[in-house]
């Protein structure tokens, strides 16, 4: 009976730790930051093991093995005589991976949250008991590190991307309720590292370039009509970019326009924005070139864009008001920019019209179901609402007539 008590334990506890090493990688580090700032009482036990992940480590192994020995030991003993060797070698093996491993793992992964505050107290009470094994485990193993030219690294505490966007979502779980408008921006953070620079750019289309061998009278009204700062340089085409002129720059004096030109930075469009945004920092520069995987020109970017990205549209003193949807005199008619974006036309007029990996604005959803570039007064119907082109050039469209169903 003695000897069943032990099998039993010895399992319950290999469960136990096994299980609760998975719970410990799983569970939201924010979240224990949380419960620590709210001086839980479970969290004084749980926060050392926080600042000192090792410690736990060297807990839940050391715990997992010995019980995970005595399961074998006491059970081998104890069948010896009632079952043949290879009968209960088969048991215990089945009953150690089962049970000592696949299932707590699974159980503990999903429901690590909840668990480790309930095991935080008695598992720190597991470390003391097993302190003087801890330390000459420990020994052993920095001994052999220290053999093989290595130095142990602390193990890092670290909050990761999900765990913070866990705590942006419970929004208010922790000490200080997060404000909605802080919580989108922190959102936006990091949202922002997972987006790639051509989700932000100016697309080629859109870009206002000049040739190398403009003259000096036609820079400035090129400037002028634009509106902008800084105009790309090219030499043959757009794909053959050479340089960048600053608007401040046509003030120096020079009259050659050769010599107005700068070192432009290139970009991939697959970098991430947050990266871009880095660069751009430590390089002391706002604006780059977008080339696509074939060294073309796809587009242009700013810091300006990256930070819209983060705060909304940016207006300044020089920014004209861009009209995205107006109402016109037939009932259920819009007039729309064809670059509006298919989630904010969604929004906004209350449709239902999918989003895709190839396209993100409504001139994008036409060009995807007309299969090319429509003409003016051409019409899509999709889901009962007509689209009718109002305006279009060879390359791309400019506006778009929207009528939605009648009620």
């Amino acid at each position: 009976m003695v000897d069943l008590a032990i099998i039993f334990i010895s399992l319950l506890l290999s469960f136990f730790f096994s299980g609760t090493e998975t719970a410990f990688v799983s569970v939201n580090k924010v979240r224990v930051e949380v419960w620590r700032r709210r001086k839980e009482r479970f969290a004084r036990a749980l926060w050392p093991f926080i600042r000192h992940p090792e410690e736990f480590l060297y807990t839940t192994l050391i715990g997992n093995n010995i019980f995970n020995v005595a399961f074998a030991s006491v059970a081998t003993l104890y069948f010896r005589d009632a079952l043949n060797p290879e009968i209960t070698w088969l048991l215990i093996v089945t009953a150690t991976v089962l049970m000592g491993e696949i299932v707590p793992k699974t159980v503990f992964n999903s429901l690590a949250d909840w668990v480790v505050p309930r095991v935080a107290t008695l598992l720190r009470g597991f470390y003391y008991l097993f302190y003087p094994i801890l330390l000459f485990v420990r020994s052993i193993s920095e001994g052999l590190l220290w053999l093989l030219g290595h130095e142990r690294e602390e193990l890092q505490r670290f909050f990761s991307q999900k765990d913070i966007e866990v705590l942006l979502k419970e929004s208010g779980y922790g000490v200080e309720r997060i404000d909605p408008v802080e919580g989108r921006f922190y959102r936006a953070i990091l949202e922002l590292r997972e987006q790639r620079v051509r989700d932000a750019m100016v697309p080629r289309a859109e870009i206002v370039a000049v040739p190398e061998d403009i003259s000096y009278r036609d820079l400035i009204a090129t400037f002028e009509k634009s509106g902008h700062t800084k105009l790309p340089v090219y030499r043959r085409s757009l794909d053959d970019i050479v340089g960048m002129i600053y608007l401040k720059d046509l003030f120096l004096g020079k009259q050659e326009v050769k010599e107005l030109v700068r070192e432009v930075m290139f970009v991939p469009e697959t970098k991430r924005c947050s990266d871009l945004l880095s660069e751009f920092r430590e390089k002391n520069t706002t604006i780059a070139i977008v080339i696509d995987e074939y060294g073309g020109t796809a587009g242009l970017i700013t810091a300006e864009d990256l930070v819209e990205e983060l705060f909304g549209e940016i207006e300044d003193e020089h920014d004209e008001q861009e009209v995205w949807i107006r109402p016109l005199e037939e009932a259920n008619t819009y007039w729309v920019n064809a670059r509006i974006e298919v989630e904010r036309l969604n929004e906004e007029l209350g449709l239902d019209i999918p989003t895709g990996e190839d396209y993100e604005t409504l001139a994008g959803f036409l060009l995807s179901r007309m299969g090319h570039i429509p003409r003016r007064k051409e019409k899509l119907e999709f889901e009962g609402i007509t689209f009718e082109i109002l305006s279009a050039t060879r390359k791309r469209i400019n506006s778009v007539k929207v009528i939605l169903p009648g009620e």
